[in-house]
């Protein structure tokens, strides 16, 4: 089954004047097409927010709240009705079908044509379709109502090419609900480990994946399967054991004289927003200068949504110095994510960060130690680990780094931080040491 795209939105009829209520009505694009239809509902202009596509919040508007919950369900009316009719002719619906049938089903409340009442059979690989689809398009949303980010898809899209191979490995074109089974995973993980070589970590993103499918289907009432809830049908995670930079590494990089070298100066100096930011690379290459209030930045990160404040570090500064006049928000301009994890590394092997680092990773299931160049392990996480890193060895507390990070527990964090024990125990020394002075004085 093709995921078909498409979009439901609310338009007003009228925009003036504010003050006079209007016709509210759907429109619904798809395929360079769009249906009109309308809501039976009214609102004045004033009181109708463009922007989150939904009736303002106001004491004014007594029945915002009724508003808004009638038009997420003409969404989900008319939403189940483009479905049902994508799977009724496997094709894009036509308009005029499409915008009766709408009409239809506003007028009677959800009610479906008894022609349309049917179970569809899908296979696993059709529904992945779907739901791929439908996360992509905002069908789909998260459990507070709000849209799941580019980021949070991608490994959607990296589980379903592991599940294609694996069909095709099997010689079968998909899967069906009863195929995902106990027998289904340990095969799956052999495939994984010993003929795609996958890490503990990118089999445990798949098997999440499967998880996610398994449950929304059968929530959907398309099988009654739950083998894939098995306490031995597992999402294998091992603890990444990745590098950091410590802040002297962060100070001999930002003194690094790459005048003569533009390009890995301008690389060099986007590395540190992120590693004196704490932002992923998805968020500190789309500073806006809007995001710049004085001496601190503020931010929706793309990943969580959440609403970020970071007060602007005197590295930062510095780098925005040089840029100001040059971009729009006095930083360095963005490069992709491949080009810079590309050429950080030259910048650490100019800056002369070739101690040896001996890493744990692994690998088909089996763990195995990497014995690298420090210049060669680096890459953009490395910048929002140093923070955290870096913040907790300050004496940040914890939950003002985890605000930035986003991490939902101190139990995530610390696992995540690169802190040895000696140095826990150096932080515990000097904490006594301070506590001894102050009572002296």
């Amino acid at each position: 089954m093709v995921g078909y795209r498409y979009s439901v939105k609310y338009f007003l009829q009228k925009s003036e004047p504010k003050n006079e209520p209007t016709q509210l009505r759907c429109y619904i694009r798809y395929d360079s097409r769009l249906v009109i239809v309308g809501t039976g509902l009214q609102i004045k202009p004033v009181d109708w927010n463009a922007n989150k596509n939904e009736p303002r919040e106001k004491a004014t508007l007594l029945n915002a709240g009724k508003i808004k919950n009638d038009l997420e369900n003409i969404r989900t009316w008319v939403s189940d009705t483009f479905d049902h009719l994508t799977e009724k002719y496997n094709k894009y619906p036509d308009e005029a079908e499409l915008k009766e049938l709408c009409k239809f089903v506003i007028k009677t409340e959800g009610q479906l044509p008894d022609d349309l009442k049917k179970n569809v059979n899908y296979t696993f690989f059709e529904y992945i379709d779907k739901l791929i689809a439908d996360t992509e398009s905002g069908k789909r949303v998260k459990r507070d109502g709000s849209k799941f980010s580019k980021d949070a898809i991608k490994p959607y899209n990296s589980a379903y090419g592991i599940l294609k191979r694996f069909a095709a490995y099997k010689k079968k074109s998909t899967f069906q609900f009863s195929d995902i089974n106990l027998d289904f995973y340990y095969e799956l993980k052999d495939f994984a480990y010993k003929v795609e070589k996958l890490s503990d970590n990118y089999f445990g993103a798949c098997i999440k994946f499967i998880k996610i499918c398994m449950n929304e289907s059968k929530e959907a009432k398309l099988h009654s399967i739950d083998e894939h809830n098995n306490k031995r049908f597992i999402k294998v995670q091992a603890d990444v054991d990745n590098v950091y930079l410590d802040e002297s590494h962060l100070i001999k990089l930002a003194e690094l004289d790459l005048s003569k070298n533009k390009k890995l100066e301008r690389v060099r100096d986007l590395f540190l927003v992120g590693c004196w930011t704490g932002l992923r690379f998805s968020d500190f290459t789309n500073i806006k200068p809007q995001n710049i209030h004085g001496d601190f930045i503020e931010i929706k990160t793309q990943k969580t949504g959440e609403l970020v404040n970071i007060p602007i570090h005197k590295t930062i500064k510095e780098i925005m110095t040089r840029y100001k006049g040059m971009t729009s928000n006095s930083l360095p301009p963005a490069i992709s994510n491949v080009k810079l994890n590309e050429y950080i590394k030259d910048v650490a092997k100019e800056t002369g960060f070739n101690e040896l680092v001996s890493l744990e990773k692994a690998v088909a299931g089996e763990k195995i130690i990497l014995t690298l160049p420090l210049s060669e392990l680096i890459s953009t996480h490395t910048a929002r680990r140093a923070f955290a890193s870096n913040m907790w060895r300050m004496g940040v507390p914890t939950f003002a780094i985890m605000a930035v990070t986003g991490h939902a527990t101190e139990k995530a964090f610390f696992k995540y931080i690169k802190v040895t024990s000696k140095e826990k125990a150096i932080i515990m020394q000097e904490a006594w040491s301070r506590k001894e002075m102050k009572a002296i004085s």
